[in-house]
Order: structure tokens, then sequence, then C-alpha cells
């Protein structure tokens, strides 16, 4: 870990074991960003909604737009110079062999692993869901030890290996034994994702850094390079704040949702399980970004010396509350027919309107 990662995670409070997300692909590479003594809460960069651009099957009419946001890969690559390597091995051998190489080189791993075969998640043993995990070098939290929340004993030797799962749903840092590991990931169920998903089967990322040189580390030169970099994150993090401006127009396409469910919610009152599963996880994704953006606004106070994004920050983690209440009421109530489609559209409605007076304020915060 650099010394200008680590001062940089005491300053925001970003540790892998403190970070944690509402969906499992940010908890995963924000975990991963940190062990390798970087922020996290650039994740949370961006907000807003797009009109996706893919051809895709929808039922309810949110499921044609999308979360603006870049992919956290892309995010990671831009601010810190980190690359993923995402691998799909052709069966679990090699993808074991490929885990305990990064592992002995002291390199976490991103694995996808169905919960029904995962031990800590609620949906073992009950149902078939793809989730992402971190297998970590055992005694890996960046040089410090500790068995974690899930046992003590155990590495990789004894024929398990030490998972952090940082999901909200599922919070866990203990062992999996290396047959429940490759069970997990190569599961049958993992082949049948939701919609335009790949073959998630035996599939795995690795995050690299630059090494010290490209990143400028030694000496005098290292010193100078680190003070550009401190003061070109505040620019980034102001940027990336003032960038905002468009999120009125992409708000109202989900405002435009909302409307057409209102004008015939009949036609919504039912869905197929895809169905349900795909406008359950696009509120669900707008639960975790909003969640994102709040700690990226605290970050981006204490970066630029701006307090008023302290307040957006809480703006923020309400309205990740109120999509997150919105998600359960739907998956809850829809099927009770149309009044329960009429509440679902003034929610999403309500909340948009929130959302476009909380993105104001912010803007105005970083124009002062």
């Amino acid at each position: 870990m650099s010394d200008e990662g680590a001062g940089f995670l005491e300053r925001q409070g970003a540790t892998g074991t403190d970070f944690l997300a509402l969906d499992c692909i940010s908890a995963t590479l924000g975990v991963t960003a940190a062990w390798l003594g970087h922020d996290p809460s650039v994740l949370g960069e961006h907000w807003g909604y797009h009109r996706r651009l893919d051809a895709v099957e929808s039922e309810w009419p949110v499921e044609r737009i999308g979360i603006h946001r870049r992919t956290p890969e892309e995010i990671l690559s831009e601010w810190y110079g980190l690359t993923t390597d995402h691998v799909h091995h052709p069966d679990s051998r090699r993808a074991e062999e490929y885990i305990r190489a990064h592992l002995s080189a002291g390199r976490p791993v991103i694995a996808w692993v169905d919960t029904f075969h995962v031990p800590h998640s609620s949906f073992h043993g009950q149902q078939h869901h793809s989730h992402r995990v971190v297998i970590h070098p055992v005694n890996g939290d960046g040089g410090r030890t500790g068995g974690g929340t899930g046992g003590g004993g155990g590495d990789e030797k004894d024929g398990a290996f030490r998972i952090v799962d940082r999901y909200q749903g599922s919070l866990f840092d203990g062992f999996m034994d290396s047959d429940t590991l490759f069970t997990a990931m190569s599961s049958d169920a993992l082949g049948e994702a939701r919609r335009g998903d790949p073959d998630w089967r035996n599939r795995t990322a690795v995050v690299t850094a630059a090494s010290p040189l490209e990143s400028g580390e030694a000496g005098d030169a290292g010193e100078t390079a680190r003070e550009k970099r401190e003061e070109g994150r505040r620019d980034r993090f102001r940027a990336a704040v003032a960038g905002t401006a468009h999120f009125a127009a992409g708000a109202d396409l989900a405002a435009a949702c909302a409307d057409e469910l209102r004008a015939a919610p009949e036609a919504f009152a039912s869905l197929s399980p895809v169905g349900t599963i795909e406008v359950s996880a696009w509120f669900g994704e707008l639960a975790s970004q909003r969640a994102l953006n709040a700690r990226f606004l605290r970050a981006a106070a204490e970066t630029c010396a701006l307090p008023p994004l302290v307040d957006r920050a809480a703006d923020a983690e309400a309205l990740s509350r109120r999509w997150e209440m919105t998600r359960n009421y739907f998956f809850l109530r829809f099927r009770k027919g149309p009044d329960a489609v009429r509440r679902i559209a003034d929610l999403i409605t309500e909340t948009v309107t929130l959302e476009k007076e909380w993105n104001a304020r912010v803007r105005g915060d970083v124009l002062i």
C-alpha cells in the first residue's frame, strides 16, 4: 500500500472493512480498491438517469431507462489507474488454479457465486441468485491480521478460503471451504442470468494497480507527484459534483415512466418472475447509487473544503432510503392491483421531484 493511499484512506475513513454497498458489484470493487490503498467513495461520482440504447425486453417502463453511471471499473481506472482483468475460466479446476496463484501473490480475487450454495447468504438452500464476493489473501487486510467475523482458523492449505462480502444484505468476513466455493462458482443457475447478462459460471476479476514507477512514487519526484495528484483530486471532485447539471433532463425520463404506469395501471398489475427481478433491481440500483453518492459527497466536502456538501450527503442517504422503501413496496404490493401500481407511480414521482431539488442544491453548493 502506498503512503499516499494510506493517508487518504485515513482521512476519509474508507478502509476495506467499513466500506459496504447496496449492490455487490460496488461492494466487491470498492473493498478491493480500498485494499489497494484507494478511497472507494469515488464510485459514487455519478447520479442520474439515461435512456437505454441497447435492445431490451421490458414489461414495466422503468426497464427502458438506466442509471447514469459509468462502470465501477471505468471509474477506478480514471481516478486511480487501476485495471480490472475479467476471466471466464473453462472449468472449476482452472478457476481454482488461477485464484490460488493470485492469492499466493497477495492479490484478492472477485468471484461470481450462486447464493443458493453460499452458507452466509439468506438465500442459502432456498433461492438461486448471482452474487459477487471477494476472496482475500489470508491476513490480507492491507498488512493487518485477523480472522474476521466469520470464524478464526483455516486458510488455503486447510482447504478453506477467506471470503469478504460487503454487500449490505449479506455482510460476512470469514472462511468458506473450497468445495463449497467452487460449487457456488460453477452452479448451472449462474448461466441463467438476468436479461442480457452473460454466463457467470467460473468467472473472476482481479484489480491491479500501476507499478510504483508508473505511479511516480519514488524520491522527491514522488513527493511532487503526490502533491499534484492531491490538487488534481480536488479539481476532479469539484468537477464531478459540478457536472450534475444535466441531471434534471434525465430525471424527467423517470417521471415519464411514472406517468405511463399511472395512465394504465391495469396493464402493469402483473409481471413475470424475470420482470419482477428486473424492476426490483432497478429500484435497488437507485438505492445503492444514492448511498454511494452520499459517501462521495462527504469525501468531496472534505477534499474541497465545502461543508454544505455534508448536508447534501444526508439528503442522498434519505433518497436512498426512499428508493429502498419503494422497492420493498413494489415487491410486496404490486400484485394487489391497479391501486398499488398507482401508488408506486406516485412514489416514483415524489422521489424524482425531491431528487431534482437535491441536485439543484448540490450545484448551488459547488458554485458558492
